[in-house]
């Protein structure tokens, strides 16, 4: 599995859209060919399928962000600000995982 992105969640990122990092777009190589967004599902920890999408602006800084299913992931998992979220990516280049932890005694416990 490569790690696309590990973030401690801001209130924006629950209540708005996941900021996603600039440097991990390479995960996604048709938002290179002229695409602005691209669709896809990441498993959780219980297997769940949420469908979500990363897309960036289409002039000046890219800005990449995620949505989808990523607002209802958020209700579901009682995620709040200062929680972990990790998503990676399988060798194969298609299967995703995604990954929810509340810190709990300086420890990450995940959440399922």
């Amino acid at each position: 599995m490569v790690e696309l992105i590990d973030k401690i969640l801001t209130r924006t990122d629950l209540e708005n859209r996941l900021a996603y990092p600039t440097e991990s777009l390479w995960a996604f190589p048709t938002l290179f060919q002229g695409q602005n967004s691209v669709r896809f599902d990441a498993r959780d920890a219980v297997g769940r399928v949420w469908n979500l999408k990363v897309s960036t602006r289409t002039q000046g800084h890219p800005k990449p962000v995620i949505t989808g299913d990523w607002l209802a992931l958020v209700q579901e998992k009682s995620l709040r600000v200062g929680d972990r979220i990790v998503l990676t990516r399988a060798e194969d280049g298609v299967s995703y995982e995604i990954r929810t932890a509340h810190e709990i005694f300086k420890c990450w416990a995940p959440v399922i």
